[in-house]
């Protein structure tokens, strides 16, 4: 008879903690559900100052219309992962990274691509493009940066990523040039697939597609030194059989139509 009257109590007692929980947790959600409406309603937390931070060549004009920022709208609540990807479709842009200050104020961090390539193709057309050959702009805007030159019409939008064959080749030449620690203007291909790279100086020099460039461009300096004054119309090195280089004179130089085979 004991147990039966501790089973009854027991049961009684759990139904009146479900009932009294219940009502408690009803009354929770509620809360919570008119904080959260408030929260979301507020006009303390609609959108008040955007500052835009790491611009040179990205207008703040331009940040903010594509980042399409709503100033009735409450900034905790924003996707900022999609305001960031909107403003890195802006050809000049690497990276953007939103900030949010509480009560309401917003910051945009902007990375800018750095110019890096003129790019001419085989339609007379020009553009400027960053080290990981993204298409900033249309045309040459950025002064002293090497040239590139590609037979190919390419007809490239600007934040589009160029991948033509030529232009990878020469990226590469380009860069191997450099590790060996000479600096050229201009790269091509000539007529027989052979690299045509340009000194800032203005001396045009040949390389076969398959050598050495950083032993191949070694040779120019030994060989420019040997020519004494001459040096000076200098027109062009061939160094594509690097055992015989062949130098070639500009127009004025005295002794035009000689091209010189500096000793090894």
């Amino acid at each position: 008879m004991i147990n039966l009257v501790r089973g009854r109590r027991s049961k009684r007692s759990l139904l009146a903690f479900v009932r009294t929980y219940w009502v408690l947790a009803a009354l929770g959600l509620m809360v919570l559900g008119g904080a959260a409406w408030w929260f979301a309603g507020s006009p303390l937390f609609r959108l008040k100052t955007v500052a835009v931070g790491g611009l040179v060549r990205v207008s703040k004009a331009d940040v903010l219309a594509r980042a399409e920022l709503d100033p009735r709208s409450n900034v905790w609540l924003m996707d900022r992962r999609a305001v960031e990807r909107r403003i890195e479709a802006i050809p000049y842009v690497a990276a953007a990274r939103v900030h949010r200050r509480f009560p309401a104020d917003v910051r945009i961090d902007v990375t800018e691509r750095e110019p890096s390539i003129c790019l001419h193709d085989g339609a007379h057309r020009s553009y400027t493009l960053d080290p990981a050959l993204r298409v900033l702009e249309r045309g040459c805007a950025a002064p002293g940066i090497p040239t590139f030159t590609v037979q190919a019409p390419l007809d490239a939008a600007p934040g589009a990523f160029e991948r033509d064959a030529q232009l990878l080749r020469l990226q590469s030449d380009a860069a191997a040039l450099a590790a060996a620690g000479h600096r050229y203007r201009a790269f091509a291909e000539g007529a027989y697939g052979e690299l045509v790279a340009t000194l800032w100086d203005g001396i045009t020099v040949r390389f076969a597609r398959d050598a050495d460039l950083g032993r191949a461009q070694s040779l120019i300096a030994p060989i420019l030194a040997q020519l004494g004054p001459r040096a000076a119309y200098v027109r062009s090195v061939d160094l594509r059989a690097p055992t015989t280089p062949v130098v070639e004179y500009r127009e004025n130089e005295p002794a035009r139509g000689k091209p010189a085979y500096p000793q090894q």
